[in-house]
């Protein structure tokens, strides 16, 4: 495969198509006429390949050829499984590295990964325990007879596998048993977080931390525009994660910001018992009966750890007197819960960047897998840039490539007018810029939804992209984009693009058509 040009102007970007996870490579020209690569995540759920044999290793193969072996900047949106496992990928035949092959110059990460941000670490402490607590249950499950195939245990596994970027909690138990022997002087949870920084999703990204020189760059939404060192007419916005507890933990749309639900989705009822949307007509009995969302979102975590832990835990505040009360399988089985939400705490925790191109400002926005609170949260941010005041609102309405979040899950795109006071997908690509969106969806969906029963996407919001961008959505799993019947020949034959097995190649020119 030759190298990756850079464009005249612009940005060339490559999408992985490796299976359910993100891997974008971008390409763009210095002032010296040589070419700044950019990589933005590289992973993907584990047996999700898209084509057999199209393995990690192949695609950083062809990343280390594409750049000649260098990157300039590394940018980890946030630390899940199919964001960040490839740059733990061993070569299969020397089991090193393989980005060990690469030349890194920049690590891009959030503010959570500071160490030195008092919030950043707060943040982390909750992560641990909650993994930890996770981690037990799944143990406790073990001992009352559950198999490991059982409905009760799989999901939680498969969760963890998630969080952990390894087979369950099994790593993290035997590596934590290791730390006890070998340390036994730290406490509990100095050894545990020990096991926890060495689990793969963690790893990875030590291993680029230790692959630069220097400090990462920890990118934060206050602060102003970052550049890109000799690159001129480019700048990168910083969004998201939001600095916020509450939106970092409000992980639903609400009321108008959902997309539609697919006629066979089976969260249908359950959403019904909520009390909302006032115009519910799913709804199966009297609002007066009905539970808030809002209300389940504020207080499920206080529910599953304070109401279970005292009432229902194997050693209740209560005593002795209410064993009978300890029903212990049950209670653990709303761990799954607890794991699915932390799995969405932490996609709310990705980077979200903006990459405007300045000659015509058109924006490429890369959201990770932001969810509710992160969208929330971009809507009054503001910068002044060389003497002029730049808004959300307007960085969103000159955005022309849109990386839809979490395969196209429901909870990561809202819907919404162009009027509401939140940011939303008619935000995006408004006016003059309305003719040139494009998005991608990174996604294998037959795998999600056979193996996972996942709608990725969630088909409403895949046809309101389409709808957007007059047919032009790529999806990773899809081989060729197909003309619309109401789009003109004319019109396509603009739409120029890369399609191969490997990966999908599109350019945005900072020029006007």
């Amino acid at each position: 495969m030759p190298r990756m040009q850079a464009p005249e102007s612009g940005i060339t970007v490559r999408m992985y198509r490796q299976g359910h996870g993100d891997c974008f490579l971008l390409a763009m020209r210095k002032t010296d006429g040589s070419a700044f690569y950019t990589l933005i995540d590289c992973g993907l759920w584990t047996n999700s390949e898209i084509k057999p044999g199209q393995t990690m290793d192949k695609i950083i193969a062809d990343i280390a050829e594409a750049t000649g072996n260098r990157l300039d900047i590394v940018l980890v949106t946030h630390e899940h499984m199919d964001h960040v496992n490839g740059f733990a990928e061993k070569d299969p035949a020397t089991r090193r590295p393989c980005f060990d092959a690469i030349e890194i110059g920049e690590l891009w990460l959030s503010w959570t990964e500071d160490e030195e941000d008092e919030f950043a670490n707060g943040l982390r402490e909750h992560f641990h325990d909650t993994l930890l607590a996770l981690m037990g249950a799944d143990e406790r499950l073990e001992r009352a007879g559950l198999a490991i195939d059982s409905p009760k245990r799989a999901m939680l596994r498969d969760l963890l596998s998630f969080e952990t970027g390894e087979d369950a909690a099994d790593g993290l138990r035997e590596r934590l048993k290791e730390i006890r022997r070998r340390h036994p002087a730290l406490s509990a949870r100095e050894q545990a977080v020990l096991a926890i920084e060495g689990i793969t999703n963690k790893r990875a990204i030590k291993y680029l931390r230790d692959r630069i020189d220097g400090d990462p760059v920890f990118l934060r939404p206050e602060h102003e525009p970052y550049p890109l060192k000799g690159v001129e007419g480019v700048r990168v916005y910083a969004l998201g994660p939001p600095r916020d507890a509450e939106l970092l933990l409000s992980l639903e749309p609400r009321g108008e910001e959902a997309f539609g639900l697919s006629a066979d989705d089976p969260t249908r009822s359950l959403l019904a018992a909520t009390t909302d949307d006032p115009e519910n007509s799913g709804r199966s009995f009297d609002p007066r009966f009905g539970i808030p969302r809002k209300e389940i979102e504020k207080g499920r975590d206080r529910f599953l750890k304070t109401f279970f832990a005292e009432h229902y835990g194997p050693k209740g505040k209560r005593g002795a007197a209410e064993t009978w009360r300890q029903i212990d399988t049950d209670w653990l089985a709303g761990s799954e819960s607890l794991a699915l939400r932390l799995n969405n705490e932490v996609n709310n925790t990705s980077l979200v960047v903006a990459i405007e191109l300045t000659e015509t400002g058109k924006v490429l926005l890369f959201t990770g897998d932001a969810q509710r609170g992160s969208w929330i949260s971009w809507s009054p941010l503001k910068w002044t840039v060389a003497g002029r005041l730049v808004t959300a609102r307007e960085l969103l309405g000159r955005t022309i490539f849109y990386k839809a979040g979490h395969h196209g899950s429901h909870n990561a795109t809202l819907d919404g007018s162009v009027d509401a006071d939140y940011a939303n997908i008619s935000w995006l690509a408004k006016d003059a810029f309305r003719n040139d969106f494009v998005a991608v969806i990174p996604a294998n969906t037959r795998w999600a939804n056979e193996k996972k029963e996942w709608e990725h996407p969630r088909a409403s919001i895949e046809a309101r992209l389409k709808q957007k961008a007059r047919g032009r959505v790529f999806r990773s799993d899809i081989d060729h984009i197909e003309k619309p019947e109401d789009v003109s020949d004319t019109e396509w034959q603009k739409f120029n693009r890369v399609e191969t097995d490997l990966f999908f190649e599109y350019t945005i020119p900072d020029t006007l058509a």
